[in-house]
């Protein structure tokens, strides 16, 4: 049985460490953009235009490799881990469920202004009966040079702030 205090002692250490040496999750670090339930699918299983969530910013530690295509005249295109510490999806209501993982993998990351295909994302580092990193294989998409994203729903406090009643 693992140790509660362990457990959040190592979660809390490295969502720390990750702030200080890469970046904080607030201001910088990678925004994932989930598709959205709104996204629909024409009679062959296909999306003509894809719909995404508002994006949710990430700390993390991002390593890109340039890489060259067979042919000379093909483009260099990023492959890019990005790791993410586990904190950090929790913070951000991200589950790390097999469901929440295939979903996050439909989705999309921007960092620095580049759009990745997910590829896939694997747990890493497991110490009491938590993995501690989840790594984002990814490639960079340079087709993609912006999503289209739901509105943003209201909540109580965004109606209370524009002054709005309803009524």
């Amino acid at each position: 049985m693992a140790n509660q205090s362990i457990r959040d002692a190592f979660v809390n250490g490295t969502q720390i460490i990750f702030t200080t040496l890469f970046n904080d999750g607030e201001t910088d670090g990678l925004n994932i953009y989930l598709l959205s339930s709104k996204t629909t699918k024409n009679v062959y299983g296909e999306n003509k235009v894809k719909l995404y969530q508002q994006p949710k910013m990430l700390v993390t530690q991002a390593r890109l490799t340039p890489t060259h295509g067979e042919q000379d005249v093909e483009t260099v295109k990023d492959q890019a881990v990005f790791v993410v510490p586990f904190k950090s999806l929790q913070d951000h209501d991200l589950g790390v469920t097999q469901e929440d993982l295939d979903t996050m993998r439909r989705g999309m990351i921007e960092f620095h202004d580049v759009y990745y295909r997910i590829d896939n994302i694997l747990p890493k580092a497991y110490v009491e009966d938590v993995f501690l990193f989840y790594h984002f294989v990814c490639t960079e998409d340079k087709t993609v040079k912006q999503l289209a994203l739901e509105e943003p729903e209201e909540t109580p406090e965004t109606i209370e702030e524009s002054g709005e009643t309803g009524e």
